[in-house]
């Protein structure tokens, strides 16, 4: 029987990486699980159903109180030769597939390229469709000579939730929340654990297994290491905000790092150029993405730079190669409702007016261009000049300054309508393209190029293996998350299953008893709800956003919280499965809100 000999008094571990502790007196205890996944996201969850399904004995933990990570609010897969294509008449192949991704990256990691390619339509769609999830509609991207962005109905959060159930139903399956990981635990060069901070009440403690899988997802939240990791051969803005969750810090970089970990395609990052100044946000660094697709872009010289609906690594060169980096986006009245945004909760309402145009601190409104170049402090004869060469290119019907349309029929409408519009963009980050070093088993690799053992990345902490290469793509960082998590979960199900020797576990916490349902009721007000938002509490980030919202939108406390679900954190699989069906009331592209049947009986 395979144990180890740990602390029954846990020292106070510092940020490096540290053997097992010395003590006074020792005691035999068992693992805590057969692998331990870091980070509950769709990277995680694809890794802990395929070790789960396998019979390893899995935990997740997370930072946070709630699965997901960014994949909650994300899009579609990029699959290859599935039955979806097929129905809609497009031919597809894995030659092609991968020929198209190595153009158009330059220099995307052609082995993970050719596996995910060759294995994307079992190892995703199949994959989906095995725990309960549908895709219906494939659309095409300009790095795809046939389309195969797949959706489901509600985006990525489908597939999400499907793997979280699939899990929950899996006895060998458990979760540890708001349990942030601060090192690894070394024995002799192995990894065998982790120590992890409660984000709430600051406990320190430990947990052991054979395996540790990371998840903790991309560092595009941490602007200076992001600045810090830029290429050499791309100017650097001055000025780049944040479109990434403040979680995405790198803290992944820095736990595997501590082991040795080596790093591969680190300063590639997918940088959006439609990020504008959340208003919101008093320091002016979160982005809001938002788009107009009949606004002309002017840099701060008042003159277009780019085809504005040309490729997106083309206007990302084009961008930075403006000084400075910026460019206003002007559009006028019979345009204003082609505005979409998106990257803020608050953006859904517009009971005050629309929340951006009709906002002084994030768009300038004027009734005349000679108005606007005076507030957006463009020269007034550029500005106006490039507005007339533009009304001029859509009534000939070409734009033959850029390309952006070649016939009448592909123009947008002249921009001669008062009030003019105009919002400031500026690049922003979004997705990283490249991490920590893994082989294709996903196992670490050291900076040497050797394995470490016992350690696996696997999702964005990867960079998506550095399928990207140096320019992103629609589909090819969920699909590598699913992926790569599953191959991680292949790897450990391999090597346990070609072990002589055994070990076992420890037991689980049983399970709580779910209140009568008799007895439930409702028990805050909305001004008891308030008073608990009115100071932001350190682990309780999930728990701030989603009740802010509650209160904006009127939600009735019903409609999320039961019996099954009441007010308290409840370790039962009826009631984390009942749980898991409120999160399409506020994630979900296109799901209707249930404010309109709940508006009734508000809070």
């Amino acid at each position: 029987m395979w144990k180890l000999r740990i602390v029954t008094l846990f020292c106070v571990f510092v940020n490096i990486s540290c053997s097992r502790p010395e003590t006074e007196g020792e005691k035999t205890f068992d693992f805590d699980a057969e692998a331990i996944v870091v980070g509950g996201g769709i990277a995680g969850l694809s890794a802990a159903v395929e070790m789960g399904r396998e019979g390893i004995d899995v935990l997740v933990l997370d930072m946070n109180s709630v699965i997901g990570g960014h994949a909650v609010m994300a899009g579609g897969f990029a699959i290859v030769n599935t039955p979806l294509q097929a129905r809609e008449g497009f031919n597809d192949s894995s030659q092609q597939a991968y020929l198209d991704w190595m153009e158009w990256t330059e220099d995307g990691n052609s082995e993970w390229t050719k596996y995910y390619a060759e294995n994307s339509r079992e190892m995703i769609y199949d994959f989906a469709t095995e725990v309960g999830v549908e895709f219906v509609r494939v659309q095409a991207g300009y790095e795809n000579s046939v389309p195969r962005f797949h959706f489901t109905s509600r985006g990525a959060v489908d597939f999400v939730l499907a793997l979280y159930r699939t899990a929950l139903e899996l006895p060998n399956i458990s979760f540890e929340w708001n349990q942030k990981v601060e090192t690894l635990i070394l024995e002799e060069d192995q990894v065998s654990g982790v120590v992890v901070r409660n984000t709430r009440d600051g406990e320190e403690k430990y947990f052991l297994a054979p395996h540790i899988i990371l998840a903790t997802g991309g560092f595009e939240g941490n602007l200076h290491r992001v600045l810090e990791n830029w290429r050499s051969d791309l100017p650097k803005p001055d000025r780049l905000l944040m479109g990434a969750s403040v979680h995405a810090d790198g803290n992944g970089l820095d736990i595997a790092g501590k082991a040795g970990a080596g790093l591969s395609w680190i300063d590639r990052h997918y940088i959006y150029t439609n990020g504008m100044v959340d208003p919101q946000d008093s320091e002016g660094i979160l982005a809001i993405t938002a788009s107009n697709d009949n606004a002309v872009w002017l840099n701060a010289q008042g003159k277009r730079f780019t085809n504005e609906g040309g490729y997106d690594k083309t206007i990302l060169s084009d961008l930075l190669a403006q000084d400075p980096a910026h460019y206003f986006a002007i559009f006028d009245e019979s345009s204003r409702d082609q505005l979409s945004m998106r990257g803020r909760e608050w953006i859904k309402n517009h009971a005050s007016g629309h929340p951006i145009l009709d906002n002084p601190n994030a768009a300038y409104k004027t009734n005349s261009l000679e108005e606007l170049s005076s507030v957006t402090g463009l020269p007034e004869i550029n500005l106006i000049s490039s507005i007339k060469r533009f009304n001029s290119l859509i009534d000939a019907g070409e734009d033959a300054d850029f390309g952006r349309f070649s016939s009448l029929d592909e123009a947008p409408p002249r921009i001669d309508n008062p009030p003019f519009y105009a919002i400031q963009f500026f690049p922003m980050t979004r997705k990283s393209m490249g991490g920590i070093a893994v082989d294709m088993n996903a196992r670490v690799l050291n900076t040497s190029g050797e394995v470490v053992p016992g350690l696996y990345a696997i999702g964005e902490l990867t960079g998506s293996v550095g399928i990207n290469g140096s320019h992103g793509m629609d589909g090819m960082f969920l699909g590598p998350a699913v992926v790569t998590g599953r191959v991680a979960g292949r790897t450990v199900v391999e090597n346990i299953s070609s072990l002589e020797s055994e070990f076992t576990i420890a037991p689980k916490a049983l399970e709580q008893v779910i209140p009568n349902l008799s007895d439930w009721n409702p028990m805050l007000s909305r001004g008891d709800l308030k008073s608990l938002l009115e100071n932001n509490r350190e682990g309780y980030w999930h728990f701030q956003v989603s009740h802010s919202l509650v209160i904006e939108w009127q939600y009735d406390c019903t409609l999320c919280h039961s019996a099954q679900v009441p007010f308290y954190p409840i370790n039962n699989t009826e009631s984390k499965l009942a749980q898991s069906q409120v999160c399409v009331y506020c994630h979900g592209r296109g799901t209707p809100s249930p404010l309109a049947e709940r508006i009734g009986n508000p809070l």
